[in-house]
């Protein structure tokens, strides 16, 4: 069998989809004041270029088109007043004090990979994305500025022997993923992203420059480690504390569809159960549908990890030891297994989608020189596990998926069971923004659209999604991951934060009391 590749079940049947009237684009906009002060006119505009290092790009300039999409096409009918593309502090400072002024909408942005499109805006995006060093040196904190996307802080610290949890898709900024959590192959034993910062530069509502570490400004340090990307403030650079890069090893097994309820029943009491998988162990349960089967084909299932903290004969015989155990508890024997030792750097670039490619190439086609990634149009939802799903849930769970595989035309989708606990879950809920720490698992149900998806075949997979979502709650908690940000969510400030909303909306008052910061899933202040 091919190696395990995680990204590849979130490409979504390739190509996009732009949304044109009613749908995500005008979630996003309906959660934009308005003001009124008059718009900017080209005299402020040549004002804040003037003042600016980088490019301030209007819809005039050829470098406009790109520069204003986000990674889902869904959000291309948005068309920002300017996109700034600030290479400094100064030039954020720039962007915030005209919109402040201005009361022009703003919004920052890195990756761009908001699932509801709030990293872009009507008014004026500051793109970080310049702002991307990577700096680290062994028995050193990593500095890295907030533009950096995941592919290249790896890449960057493997230079330096080290690494950093974080998630797989390498085009994710590194910015929204820490400040939202930050979940990844490394977090069992590692912690999340969030709790490695150690301190982090910040652009104010008033145009202050602040930093922010445990003994400085401690409040608005609490809240960038969970509050989510765009809501305090703009961070234009982070410290984090990284850990020593080792070789890691990854396995997949695959099953046949006839046997998906015993595995993934099996597989929740494998990652949960007192005393079991060891906090270097890492696994994703993921059950999808098939469009290239046809619709009188089955879904896949599989099972996939990583174990880190050594590859040695020990660390394998004792990986394939629990893997067995896995095998004899779903009582199905796999189609195909798959275990290998990589690099650590070369591993995350497997985990990325991205095997077999150099660096350089793992970043998005027309957005970096040499990218040769697609952008993806998907919605997709989020839930925690604290306790296994009852096997009533497990069959309601595959239904959902089943129900999409018989569906023509409906392109990949399903849900991708992540394994939490370990080091995750040693921090208390209170001390960090970060309040998801009890969980075993977290669930992301994702539906892909097809290129050429008419508007009734949008329609069709939103409600798989929202009838998803609704029919396997009664299964799982009521919580939802803020950086799978959800525009349809009800009740979704307390989903996110749950016991921590009330001090956050404190913290939003002491320094955005204005809400410059907003947007239609922002915190609002106290």
């Amino acid at each position: 069998m091919g190696g395990p590749d995680r990204r590849s079940v979130l490409r979504a049947a390739g190509g996009g989809l732009a949304l044109a009237g009613a749908g995500l684009g005008s979630t996003l906009l309906a959660g934009c004041r308005g003001d009124t002060r008059p718009a900017p006119s080209a005299v402020d505009w040549q004002a804040l270029d003037a003042r600016l290092t980088g490019p301030l790009l209007r819809p005039a300039d050829p470098r406009y088109a790109a520069a204003s999409t986000l990674f889902d096409p869904a959000f291309d009918a948005i068309r920002p007043q300017a996109v700034a593309r600030a290479t400094s502090t100064a030039d954020v400072q720039a962007c915030v004090e005209f919109a402040r002024r201005t009361g022009l909408p703003l919004a920052a942005r890195a990756g761009g990979h908001s699932y509801g499109g709030y990293s872009t805006t009507t008014g004026l995006v500051v793109d970080v994305t310049p702002m991307a060093e990577v700096a680290a040196a062994p028995g050193q904190v990593a500095r890295i500025g907030a533009g950096a996307l995941l592919v290249d802080v790896y890449s960057g610290l493997a230079r330096g022997g080290l690494a950093l949890p974080a998630g797989s898709c390498p085009t994710v900024g590194i910015a929204g993923l820490a400040m939202g959590g930050g979940i990844g192959v490394l977090g069992r034993r590692y912690g999340l992203t969030c709790d490695r910062m150690v301190s982090a530069e910040v652009v104010l509502a008033s145009g202050e420059v602040v930093h922010t570490d445990a003994d400085h400004e401690p409040d608005l340090f609490w809240a960038l480690r969970g509050a989510g990307g765009g809501n305090v403030g703009i961070v234009t650079s982070f410290a984090f504390a990284p850990h020593r890069a080792t070789p890691l090893v990854l396995f997949t097994y695959r099953w046949a569809w006839d046997g998906a309820a015993d595995v993934v029943a099996a597989w929740q009491d494998w990652i949960s159960a007192p005393g079991g998988a060891p906090e270097s162990l890492w696994s994703t349960c993921v059950a999808f549908s098939a469009p290239s089967a046809g619709v009188g084909g089955t879904p896949t299932l599989r099972v996939s990890g990583v174990l880190s903290g050594g590859a040695g004969d020990d660390a394998m015989a004792g990986l394939r030891a629990r893997l067995a155990d896995l095998v004899d508890a779903a009582g199905h024997r796999p189609t195909g297994t798959y275990v290998t030792t990589r690099g650590h750097l070369e591993a995350m670039l497997i985990e990325g989608g991205c095997a077999g490619r150099a660096v350089e190439t793992c970043h998005l086609r027309g957005r970096t020189p040499g990218g040769t990634l697609p952008r993806v149009a998907q919605r997709a939802a989020s839930a925690f596990l604290h306790r296994p799903m009852p096997s009533r849930g497990v069959e309601v769970l595959l239904g959902a998926v089943e129900e999409r595989q018989r569906t023509a035309g409906a392109g990949s989708g399903g849900v991708i069971l992540d394994s939490w606990g370990g080091a995750i879950n040693r921090v208390a809920p209170g001390d960090t923004a970060f309040v998801h720490r009890g969980a075993i698992a977290s669930a992301q149900y994702v539906a892909g659209y097809a290129p050429n998806a008419t508007p009734a075949a949008q329609e069709a997979n939103r409600r798989w999604l929202r009838s998803t979502v609704e029919a396997t709650a009664p299964f799982v908690s009521q919580s939802a991951y803020q950086n799978y940000i959800d525009p349809e969510l009800a009740g979704w400030a307390q989903a996110y934060y749950g016991t921590n909303l009330d001090r956050l909306r404190q913290v939003k008052r002491a320094y955005d009391p204005d809400d410059l910061f907003r947007f239609a899933q922002g915190i609002t202040p106290a």
